[in-house]
């Protein structure tokens, strides 16, 4: 589950049960989702609140809250998820830093006010979002590499970084990567992760509570040697808060200090963003995720399950990667739901309980994707003919294609470095071979390269 998604549908529910106004503002709003986790097979949403008030409020089960967040919770796992799920709220107390302001002569003779008091929202990283716990495959490995490059040397040569792609493909955990990455390599490191909702909500409190506070929402936002923005698509069709976030953008990057932002598309795509953001987010590197192909969905599931320490046969987790053919998110979701349910199953761990079980939940295994089927789509893609790409022909129109289509054979299929040979006009082993090594070294040096394998996996997942 990812916590930012669960928060928001959880407060969404919660937002017509409890008051509007004071009682909604102050003890639902001013929450900020920290991470989600699930032990014993206990499902808990951690939330920081820089309010001791608003924290007592929601401690313990017999908190006036918890049985409201309990059945909210239940409806957002059942509509995100498919199946619901207890969750219990586990509120934390972080007191936010203050931000020193030397007072002017006028400003000192003025009796103190405490009815217009303003802080910024306090936001944590998560910290199992690292690079090593990150899987890399074909279709990320663009983001991953820039994202390691802007970890390595922030504020240099591609700010700001936008990574794009669709929900649960990982965008968060890899720009939180970054942030946890410069902070192990300078722990004194100004790093601030917040929600585009979040940067939305402290700008308007800000105005609306006085001029001082907009100053302090400036410098806390300004100051920052890295800022991570998540989902800046919501900034759409919010004129003043594009204008502010705008400056801040400005302030921050002027004196060569970081930026990464997560988007569901690329900023020319969103509609409502106005044309100078959209040209100051193009000044930087834009990343795509797509959704993993299968040989990543089982590196994804091995690599959780040897994370929570689970022994999990491998054709199992085979069978589960192969259903679930959305995004990583889902893919762990529906992980998490079969393994729970063989834990408890009288039945042995197999492949044949895992479908039984991945059937109820209206998962199938995927068709199998064969070599024929490769030849066809890269073709189609490139405009060439299969007798080209089986061919001999060596030109470079024709030789690079044959190369992905070898190299996609070897990747995705389960034949045989020789059958692949043959299935290209009897070509010999150590040419499939040569072929495929050949586009992994490309790959790392050429994006136009990776973008066009991802668009040739993802027209074979969906042909």
């Amino acid at each position: 589950m990812d916590h930012l998604e669960l928060w928001k549908a959880i407060k969404e529910t919660l937002r017509s049960q409890i008051t509007e106004g004071f009682t909604f503002n102050n003890f639902v709003e001013s929450l900020s989702p920290l991470m989600v986790t699930t032990a014993n097979n206990t499902t808990m949403l951690y939330l920081t609140t820089s309010s001791s008030e608003v924290a007592d409020a929601w401690k313990g089960q017999e908190s006036v809250y918890f049985a409201s967040f309990v059945t909210a919770a239940m409806q957002a796992t059942m509509n995100l998820y498919g199946t619901p799920t207890f969750v219990q709220p586990v509120v934390q107390f972080i007191e936010a830093q203050p931000v020193v302001v030397e007072p002017t002569v006028e400003a000192a003779s003025k009796p103190t006010s405490t009815t217009n008091s303003f802080s910024v929202s306090a936001t944590a990283l998560n910290p199992e979002f690292r690079f090593d716990t990150f899987v890399s495959s074909d279709t990320n490995l663009e983001a991953y590499s820039v994202a390691q490059a802007v970890a390595k040397d922030p504020g240099k040569q591609w700010n700001p970084l936008m990574i794009y792609g669709g929900v649960g493909l990982g965008k968060t955990h890899l720009m939180q990567a970054i942030g946890n990455s410069v902070l192990e390599a300078n722990p004194n490191a100004r790093v601030k992760f917040i929600t585009t909702e979040t940067f939305i909500n402290d700008f308007t409190e800000a105005l609306r509570k006085s001029q001082d506070a907009v100053e302090q929402f400036k410098r806390e936002y300004r100051s920052v040697d890295l800022l991570l923005v998540d989902d800046i698509q919501f900034l759409a069709d919010k004129a003043k808060i594009q204008e502010e976030f705008f400056n801040t953008f400005n302030a921050v990057t002027e004196v060569n200090h970081q930026i990464v932002m997560t988007s569901d598309k690329l900023p020319r795509d969103i509609k409502g963003i106005e044309d100078r953001l959209v040209s100051r987010f193009s000044m930087g590197y834009s990343a795509n995720i797509t959704k993993p192909d299968l040989p990543t969905k089982v590196a994804i599931l091995r690599n959780k399950a040897e994370q929570e320490g689970l022994q999990i046969p491998n054709d199992v987790i085979d069978e589960i990667a192969a259903s679930v053919d959305t995004n990583v998110r889902e893919l762990e979701g529906v992980f998490n739901q079969v393994v729970g349910k063989l834990r408890f199953s009288p039945e042995p761990m197999t492949v044949d309980t895992a479908r039984n079980i991945l059937d109820s939940l209206n998962f199938k295994r995927q068709r199998t994707v064969t070599i024929e089927m490769i030849q066809d789509e890269v073709a189609k893609y490139f405009d060439i003919t299969i007798g080209d790409i089986i061919g001999k022909k060596r030109n470079k129109e024709i030789v690079v294609p044959r190369q992905i289509a070898m190299y996609l054979s070897r990747d995705i299929t389960q034949e045989s470095l020789p059958q692949i040979g043959r299935s290209f006009g009897g070509k010999d082993h150590t040419t499939v071979m040569h072929a495929s090594d050949k586009i992994v070294n490309l790959i790392s040096e050429d994006t136009t390269l990776v973008r066009q394998i991802q668009e040739i996996r993802e027209n074979l997942s969906n042909s």
